[in-house]
């Protein structure tokens, strides 16, 4: 089966927050883009999440995989709650993301 269908079976309806830095004579402001973006969410397993702690992404919580480009920095809003995108994979046809969860 296609990552495609996969993602219309089973992905989740979420909000992609595009985060960029626009100059505005002279000052930078933090502008955010919201998408919606359909994604597979899944809590890491406790030896992922041990990996991502060590090399220093300590509140790691959460894979996403999509087929939307992505840069870290950006957020992710699941149920409410705000996530960032601290790494990603790309596969090619997917993206996988791991998400930190925001204070």
């Amino acid at each position: 089966m296609s990552f495609e269908k996969i993602l219309e079976n089973k992905g989740t309806l979420v909000n992609l927050i595009q985060i960029s830095k626009v100059d505005n004579q002279g000052y930078l402001e933090v502008q955010e883009t919201v998408v919606q973006a359909k994604m597979i969410i899944l809590p890491l397993k406790s030896e992922e999440r041990q990996f991502w702690q060590e090399i220093g992404i300590s509140k790691a919580e959460m894979k996403a995989y999509t087929d939307v480009d992505l840069k870290t920095g950006w957020q992710v809003e699941v149920d409410g709650k705000r996530y960032t995108i601290r790494a990603y994979e790309n596969y090619g046809t997917y993206k996988k993301a791991i998400l930190e969860a925001m204070e």
